[in-house]
């Protein structure tokens, strides 16, 4: 949450951060968190610092531009602290706002993706899922979490041919209030509007890059344009985990089976297989927003100190590093002396197999 003073309207926290401020205190689903009297202003407002003292929200200055950065609580040390799904607008190719909480009634998949990722390939095929299943009561939204915004991810979209909501999360809201740190990454709403399952590798069957044959690579058109750079991430694109055909079954399973669905998790399991978030890893997301809102005004060379640092606090989010690297270097993620690490330095430090998490059904 980007803040220009250190006072905060109420109605404004609540809806950027589900925490609404009551007279028990702040609450979010059925938590509430005492606060002192020292959080209310005289005039209504909050006091930003005291508020985040109170939550365990870390606050973030950027001193030449005045502006801080209030990051997710790290009250329980996970990603979400209830299974209810947070609010979430956000708009798409044209602007027009969309709200999530608009589909109340239905089963939603959210699904996650950036042009920076092979995934931007996957539209039109989830697309073909959509339509498939939305007959039976599944809305599927798909979401690019791309600073780049609408340049960067239009032309896919439109590759897609959606019917379905299809919107850009610039701020990379979806990390900081579901916890996402890859893409693609998918989360199941069901009609009551609870999280079922938290953000997991996400997959509508096969794809381009998860059938990617390299012996075939001669035949590629491109081919005199692929550096030995590319080559070797494709091959370590070529160890990594891609669990597509069960991920699919599960989604179907649900779609039949609502609540009695084996891969529908009760609100417990929900919250305990939510990313960790340590104090560390909430920094992170407020040095990400704050990053991504200096570049997109215009003032990129400032916003790196701040993703850098978010890159640090939270190594194992690759939306973090892959947004920074790709604005840098498009072509292969190597920004060399801006950031540490490269998309193929990082895959051979932690192993290809290690880049997409075992799914657990």
């Amino acid at each position: 949450m980007i803040l220009n003073s250190l006072t905060i309207d109420p109605s404004h926290f609540a809806e950027r951060t589900g925490w609404s401020i009551k007279p028990q205190g702040a609450c979010k689903g059925a938590q509430c968190v005492s606060l002192p009297d020292s959080v209310r202003n005289k005039n209504g407002s909050l006091n930003a610092a005291e508020l985040a003292n109170a939550l365990g929200m870390p606050l973030i200055k950027d001193d030449k531009h005045t502006l801080w950065a209030l990051g997710p609580e790290s009250l329980n040390g996970h990603a979400l602290t209830t299974a209810q799904a947070p609010h979430l607008v956000l708009p798409d190719v044209n602007g027009r706002p969309f709200d999530i909480a608009s589909l109340r009634g239905q089963k939603v998949l959210l699904t996650t993706w950036a042009s920076w990722c092979g995934c931007r390939t996957d539209g039109p095929i989830w697309s073909e899922v959509r339509e498939r299943l939305h007959p039976k009561g599944l809305e599927i939204v798909t979401i690019a979490m791309d600073t780049g915004g609408v340049e960067a991810v239009q032309e896919w979209i439109e590759m897609a041919r959606p019917r379905h909501p299809a919107l850009i999360d610039q701020a990379h809201c979806m990390g900081e209030l579901f916890g996402v740190v890859n893409v693609p990454n998918g989360i199941w709403i069901n009609e009551e509007g609870f999280i079922v399952r938290p953000p997991e590798p996400s997959w509508p069957g096969r794809t381009p890059v998860t059938e990617l044959a390299l012996e075939d690579i001669e035949k590629w058109e491109s081919v005199k344009q692929l550096t030995p750079e590319h080559i070797e991430i494709l091959k370590q694109v070529k160890q990594m985990r891609f669990e597509t055909q069960l991920y699919l079954e599960m989604l179907e399973d649900w779609v039949e089976l609502g609540a009695e669905s084996r891969y529908a998790l009760p609100e417990e399991e929900v919250i305990a297989r939510s990313q960790p978030r340590s104090p560390s890893v909430a920094e992170a997301a407020a040095r990400y927003e704050l990053g991504q809102h200096l570049h997109l005004a215009g003032f990129h060379e400032d916003a790196i100190p701040h993703w850098r640092e978010a890159h640090r606090l939270q190594p194992n989010n690759w939306t973090y590093k892959r947004q920074a690297w790709s604005f840098e270097d498009p072509a292969v993620q190597n920004p060399k002396d801006v950031y540490d690490g490269s998309m193929l330095e990082d895959l051979l430090e932690i192993g290809a197999i290690n880049y997409y998490p075992k799914i657990i059904p």
